[in-house]
C-alpha cells in the first residue's frame, strides 16, 4: 500500500483486513454458486482465492506485500471473468469494484498506471475471446459499455484521489503548523512553558536531571535605551546562543518574558556545569550586534540537580533562588548546589 498520504498503517492495515473479509465472503459464495451452476474451474479459482484473501489474518507484518498480491490475484480474477464470461455472462460486472480497491492499495500514480493496464488488458481480451472459442458475447454492445462505465468509474476515482490527497496534505500540514505553534514560543522558536512542563514529565528528566534558569541581566535598560525592537532581538539572539551551546543534550525553552530554561536529561547531567559556562563565554565573545547598535548581553543562572523525590516544581523554586542570588551577588554569573559561583 503506498502513495496514499493520509492513511495511517492503522488506517491501511483496517482497510485491508475489512477488503480481506469481504473478498473471502464473496469468493466463498460465489464459488459455492458457481460449482452449483456446473462452472468448475471458475469455482475452484474463486476458492483459491479465498486462501488469499483470509492471508492478512494468518501472516503478520508484510501487509504491503499482501495488499499488491490481493489486487494482483483480483485482476487475474478479472481477466478470467472476462474470457469465461462467468456465471451467466455476468462476469465483466464485477471490473466496478476495481478503481477504489487499487487507488487505495496503490496510490494515485501506480494506481493510475496499474487501471491502464488492466483497461488495455481486458480490451484486448474482450475483443479476441470470440475469436479463440471462449465465450461469446454476441453483441459488441455490452462489452462495449461495460469498458465505457468501467473507464469513467476510474477517472472519477482517479479525481477524487487527486483532491483528497491534495486537501489531506494540506490538513497535515495545517496541523503541523498548529503542533509548533502549541509548543514552541513564536519569537524565539524555543520550546514554550507548557510544552517543557510535558517534555519534564518524561522519565529521562527524573532523578539527577539538571535545572538551568537564566535571566537577562537589565533588560529593563536594554528596552528603555534601545527600544523594544531590540530588546526582542536581544531575546532571539540569545535563543540562537542557547541552541548551540545546549546542542541537543536537553531541552531548551523561553520560560517567560526574559528568563529561559534548559534541562538537562540525566543522561547528561554531567554537562550541566559545562553548558552554563559555555552560556557566559559565548555571550562574552560574541557582543549581540543589529545595525548601529553593539552591546554585551549577560546571564544570571541558577542551577539545581533533581534528587529523589523532588517534583518539578521544587526543582524550579531552588533554580530560582539561586538565579535570584546571582542577581543580587554582582549578575552575570551561576550559582549551583554547591554554590559555586562562576561566570
Amino acid at each position: 500500500m503506498r502513495d496514499t498520504i493520509n492513511a495511517s498503517d492503522k488506517d491501511k492495515a483496517r482497510f485491508l483486513r475489512v477488503f480481506a473479509f469481504i473478498g473471502a465472503v464473496t469468493s466463498f459464495l460465489m464459488s459455492i454458486s458457481s460449482y452449483g451452476d456446473g462452472y468448475i474451474l471458475l469455482s475452484i479459482l474463486l476458492a483459491a482465492s479465498v486462501i488469499v484473501f483470509v492471508s492478512p489474518f494468518v501472516v503478520k507484518g508484510k501487509d504491503a506485500v499482501i495488499a499488491v498480491v490481493m489486487l494482483y490475484t483480483l485482476y487475474f480474477l478479472m481477466g478470467y471473468l472476462v474470457i469465461s464470461g462467468g456465471s451467466h455472462g455476468t462476469g465483466p460486472l464485477w471490473l466496478f469494484i476495481v478503481s477504489p480497491v487499487t487507488f487505495f492499495i496503490r496510490g494515485l500514480k501506480r494506481g493510475a498506471f496499474d487501471l491502464v493496464l488492466l483497461a488495455g488488458t481486458i480490451s484486448v481480451l474482450f475483443i479476441y475471446t470470440p475469436e479463440i472459442g471462449l465465450y461469446d458475447y454476441q453483441s459488441f454492445y455490452f462489452p462495449s459499455r461495460v469498458m465505457l462505465c468501467f473507464s469513467i468509474l476510474c477517472v472519477l476515482g482517479g479525481f477524487y484521489e487527486y483532491y483528497r490527497n491534495k486537501y489531506s496534505l494540506q490538513l497535515m500540514q495545517q496541523v503541523e503548523i498548529n503542533r509548533k505553534m502549541a509548543s514552541t514560543d513564536s519569537m524565539t522558536e524555543l520550546y514554550n512553558r507548557r510544552y517543557t512542563l510535558e517534555c519534564l514529565e518524561g522519565r529521562h528528566y527524573g532523578e539527577d536531571a539538571v535545572f538551568i534558569l537564566m535571566d537577562v541581566d537589565n533588560f529593563k535598560q536594554i528596552n528603555d535605551n534601545y527600544g523594544h525592537v531590540i530588546g526582542d532581538e536581544v531575546l532571539m539572539y540569545i535563543a540562537d546562543t542557547l541552541r548551540k551551546v545546549c546542542a541537543g543534550d536537553g531541552i531548551v525553552s523561553r520560560w517567560g518574558g526574559e528568563e529561559f530554561l534548559i534541562v538537562v536529561q540525566s543522561q547528561h547531567a554531567h554537562k550541566a556545569h559545562t553548558i552554563a559556562k559555555s552560556i557566559h563565554e559565548s555571550l562574552r565573545a560574541s557582543p549581540f550586534k543589529r545595525d548601529i547598535h553593539q552591546f554585551n548581553v549577560t546571564l544570571s543562572i541558577g542551577v539545581h540537580q533533581r534528587q529523589a523525590g523532588e517534583s518539578i516544581d521544587h526543582c524550579l523554586n531552588i533554580a530560582d533562588k539561586r538565579l535570584y542570588k546571582a542577581k543580587t551577588s554582582g549578575k552575570n554569573r551561576t550559582i549551583s548546589d554547591d554554590e559555586v559561583e562562576f561566570a
